[in-house]
């Protein structure tokens, strides 16, 4: 008696039929965990933006929020004797992006102009003490192509949220959100 090495169709179809149906499964499951990154630091940064609002016109001090956008990191500084200082409070502590998450571009009117705002210098949005945070914008990206906008209203602290890449610039200029 001759023996066969090798499969049958029967087990080759039942194995692809079994590793389709994981690839099935995974796959939603690994873009739910990047929707939930990007979500997440949307809600951060609009949670901070709001924050350091209330916190200039509460303490009457000059705050600034600054990014790093080459290392997806931000962070809280403060103006103390005419030079910025980072704070050393718990809630101004430097933060990184969540995995998978990256700053496209911050906007601000200071910058607009500017053909790149990624790698020159530190971004940053202002917030001071008469109850006025800067008009700006923040663009992040995810992994698998997701963009949100966060969009700042200058005399609430608010911040206006897209789920997708809003241009806010008209004509080389910032538009700001103020409803």
């Amino acid at each position: 008696m001759r023996s066969q090495k090798g499969f049958t169709m029967i087990e080759l179809l039942v194995v692809t039929i079994l590793v389709s149906a994981l690839v099935y499964i995974a796959v939603p499951r690994l873009r739910s965990s990047t929707d939930f990154n990007i979500k997440s630091a949307s809600r951060s940064l609009t949670g901070t933006i709001k924050y350091l609002y209330n916190e200039a016109a509460f303490k009457k001090n000059i705050y600034r929020l600054v990014f790093d956008v080459d290392r997806d990191e931000y962070w809280v500084e403060v103006l103390v004797d005419n030079e910025y200082l980072i704070s050393t409070e718990h809630l101004h502590q430097r933060r990184r992006l969540p995995s998978g998450v990256h700053f496209q571009s911050i906007l601000t009117e200071r910058n607009a102009a500017r053909s790149s705002t990624l790698g020159q210098e530190k971004d940053y949005i202002l917030f001071l003490p008469t109850g006025y945070v800067e008009p700006a914008a923040i663009h992040l990206e995810s992994e698998n192509g997701d963009n949100y906008t966060l969009q700042t209203k200058p005399y609430t602290g608010g911040t206006r949220v897209y789920d997708e890449f809003v241009n806010v610039l008209d004509g080389g200029q910032l538009v700001p959100y103020y409803r």
